[in-house]
């Protein structure tokens, strides 16, 4: 078994630790993904009804379907938003993530050459 430094114990600790936040993060854009699918599905329903009604506090509330419409194109907008930040954080997290497997193993390999 190869014995690895101290350095390369914290290198493997932070590379799990970043593994696990790109699953977090993956979840995160499923989930934002899942919201923009109910909401395109929501826009379908409305699209040729006359009465609009919305669900508040367990009650059915007639609504005006112009405000509905902006509602939901403003939730868009916020979920697109939120699905571009967390694309870029898991972009950076990947190219960090390879940065530090190839330290790892390069850690590795000199363990295992020194041993």
């Amino acid at each position: 078994m190869v014995e690895l430094s101290n350095e390369a114990q914290e290198l493997l600790l932070k590379v799990q630790t970043q593994n696990q936040q790109l699953q977090e993060l993956i979840a995160q854009k499923q989930n934002i993904e899942k919201q923009r699918q109910e909401i395109e599905e929501a826009e379908k329903e409305i699209k040729d009804k006359e009465e609009i009604y919305k669900g508040v506090a367990g009650l059915l509330i007639k609504t005006d379907k112009k405000k509905v419409e902006e509602e939901l194109e403003e939730q868009k907008e916020i979920i697109s938003v939120r699905k571009k930040q967390v694309e870029e954080k898991e972009n950076q997290l990947k190219t960090e993530l390879e940065e530090g497997q190839k330290k790892l193993r390069s850690f590795v390999q000199s363990s295992k050459q020194a041993g």
